[in-house]
């Protein structure tokens, strides 16, 4: 095996080690970590880089044939692809910010954005940082989603982000406004969010 992998050329390789990296992404994320790096990038980042090397590696063929029908089928893949990751940045065109913890290089990012139709709904998502450098949990597991009618203001004002308080040795996190008492858990990762009724 090792033999084979020296024998292997350096776009070889990185192709694989992207291949690697993309199913390393997919199993983290199907157990709720990110790297805290591409929660803001999405799949597209590693999506690019996995096309390019495998664009590269089939470029490299030695044999016509073989490199004909790997770019033929790159290049009909490749609408498919992009189509995916551009519809996903248009749709999910969400915004970060991050709170920090009162002692300590923790700290909460948050994902928000929203969507108006008659009324509008403002969707957020929470992410801790954990023990592992570079590696964030997503702490809700349902998209929080606080409905508005005729709000014009800032999404993390409507959240709460101006009036919130840290208590229990930093696990609880409330975010208080008047539409909403947001709480997250972090010891239990559990995010509630209580709507104020007018």
């Amino acid at each position: 095996m090792f033999d084979y992998l020296k024998k292997m050329s350096r776009a070889t390789k990185f192709l694989v080690s992207m291949i690697v990296l993309d199913t390393l992404v997919y199993l983290m994320i199907i157990k709720g970590y990110y790297f805290s790096l591409l929660i803001s990038k999405g799949n597209l980042l590693l999506t690019v880089l996995t096309l390019v090397a495998a664009f590269i590696v089939a470029f490299q063929f030695k044999a016509k044939l073989k490199k004909y029908t790997a770019i033929c089928t790159l290049i009909l893949l490749l609408p498919i692809i992009l189509f995916n990751v551009v519809l996903n940045v248009i749709l999910l065109d969400y915004s970060y910010s991050t709170v920090r913890y009162p002692s300590g290089p923790q700290k909460i990012t948050i994902e928000y954005r929203n969507a108006s139709l008659g009324e509008t709904h403002h969707f957020y998502n929470f992410y801790k940082t954990i023990a592992i450098p570079g590696v964030s949990k997503k702490i809700n597991t349902d998209l929080v989603d606080i409905m508005t009618r005729g709000y014009v203001g800032d999404d993390l004002a409507l959240l709460g982000i101006n009036d919130l308080k840290w208590s229990k040795n930093n696990n609880i996190l409330t975010f208080n406004s008047s539409y909403a008492t947001t709480t997250i858990n972090l010891r239990k990762n559990e995010v509630n969010a209580n709507l104020i009724k007018d």
